[in-house]
């Protein structure tokens, strides 16, 4: 009877078909690995011998990239993620992942099957555009946690995420209203039927989102200080049901819904003070909501909403987007992004001497590198009224010696 073979021993022979093979044990079993070369069986050979002796090996399995991520998504991140984050995760995996990688075996994932997969999402083709680098750097995050979770539960022995280099893209000009567009702008704001095209003026004045403009409350207020607190943000988003499930389109169904929650971070909740001209605006603005709630009676709905529709319900998102379109369109403006009115507030405030770590704190960012890297456009205008300030000092020191040189 032949000796068995002991963990850890290993050799290669070449197939009838020219495919190299390389043989080893583990737990009393020979298993193989393959390469087209004697080099690349030598180098899958020797990685499942080191494996086998640091004890990390894993015993190939039947999960699927596409398996572990459904199993992933509603065991781990269904219960964890806020529904936003789990509806995006859900996309990932749905649209981009599984496509692509789904029918690989989890324990064969490669590193160069991961690079190849960012790449082709960055490139796109002629047809079709890549995705953004921010939107691939989320699912390179998402990707991260889950190849960590599955080498916790034993299914994976090691990250192949770790190497793979995301796409780089230049840096875009993002689109900010030059002053008298602004000032137009603000103008049609007023001229709006609509009140709430005033929520347009506060935006620019404050830098806030559009989530977290309708998701203001009169109690945010502070009458005291002339403040406002930025406690929630409101979005559409798609509905999930209680199994993790996003729910897809079918008729009667309605696959959306309008959520009230926290802002998406910690360093979004803020506090932000509003200049006299602002408040005096704002307060103007209460009285003309109150003559609406006067005017429909019962029938008005009241939330408590600074920016509610007309019948006092939380704004739906589209819809506030949609006012806002109009009012550019009163403007005779280029169409943009509701956005860019928060571009227009930083780049403002930095054009007029704040502090970038005051304005990274009104914008809500967790950090002044983040300011710093989305409107470092406006910094050279800043350092050269900064240094004009300098001038000042010098001036008036000069005139000081002139003066003692004249006394002596």
């Amino acid at each position: 009877m032949g000796k068995k073979k002991a963990n850890g021993e290993g050799s290669i022979s070449k197939r009838t078909d020219g495919r190299y093979m390389g043989r080893y044990t583990v737990n009393g079993k020979r298993k193989a690995v393959y390469g087209t070369t004697h080099e690349e069986a030598r180098q899958k050979l020797n990685e499942k011998l080191n494996q086998i002796s640091k004890g990390t090996y894993i015993e190939p399995g039947k999960d699927t990239v596409a398996s572990w991520l459904w199993e992933w998504l509603v065991t781990y991140a269904f219960p964890t993620v806020k529904q936003s984050t789990y509806v995006s995760y859900e996309g990932y995996v749905r649209i981009h992942l599984i496509p692509e990688l789904g029918d690989v075996k989890l324990t064969a994932l490669t590193r160069e099957q991961l690079q190849r997969f960012f790449n082709k999402k960055y490139a796109g083709s002629k047809k079709k555009k890549g995705l953004a680098p921010k939107t691939l750097k989320n699912i390179y995050n998402m990707l991260n946690e889950a190849l960590e979770q599955a080498i916790i539960n034993e299914r994976l022995y090691r990250n192949l995420l770790h190497g793979v280099k995301l796409p780089q893209k230049e840096k875009e000009d993002i689109p900010i209203l030059e002053p008298e567009e602004q000032t137009v702008l603000q103008a049609a704001a007023e001229e709006s039927p609509d009140i709430q095209a005033f929520g347009i003026i506060f935006c620019l004045s404050t830098g806030v989102r559009l989530g977290e403009l309708i998701g203001l409350r009169w109690s945010d207020l502070n009458y005291r200080n002339h403040t406002i607190h930025i406690a929630r943000t409101v979005g559409r988003l798609k509905k999930v049901d209680e199994d993790g499930n996003v729910v897809q389109k079918a008729e009667g169904v309605k696959t959306t819904e309008i959520v009230v929650r926290p802002p998406k971070s910690d360093s979004s909740l803020r506090t932000i003070p509003l200049f006299n001209e602002l408040w005096d605006g704002l307060m103007e603005y209460q009285k003309k909501q109150q003559a609406l709630m006067d005017a429909f009676g019962e029938d008005y709905d009241d939330q408590g909403y600074i920016f509610c529709n007309s019948m006092g319900n939380v704004y739906d998102p589209r819809v506030y987007q949609d006012l806002f379109k109009r009012t550019l369109k009163a403007a005779n403006l280029k169409k943009i992004k509701f956005h860019a009115l928060r571009h227009t507030f930083a780049t403002r405030a930095l054009e007029a001497g704040m502090d970038i770590k005051v304005l990274s704190s009104i914008l809500g960012h967790a950090q002044a590198s983040t300011t710093l890297n989305l409107y470092g456009h406006a910094l050279p205008n800043h350092k050269k009224a900064s240094m004009d300030k300098m001038s000042g000092y010098y001036t008036a020191s000069f005139d000081t010696n002139n003066s003692t040189d004249k006394a002596s």
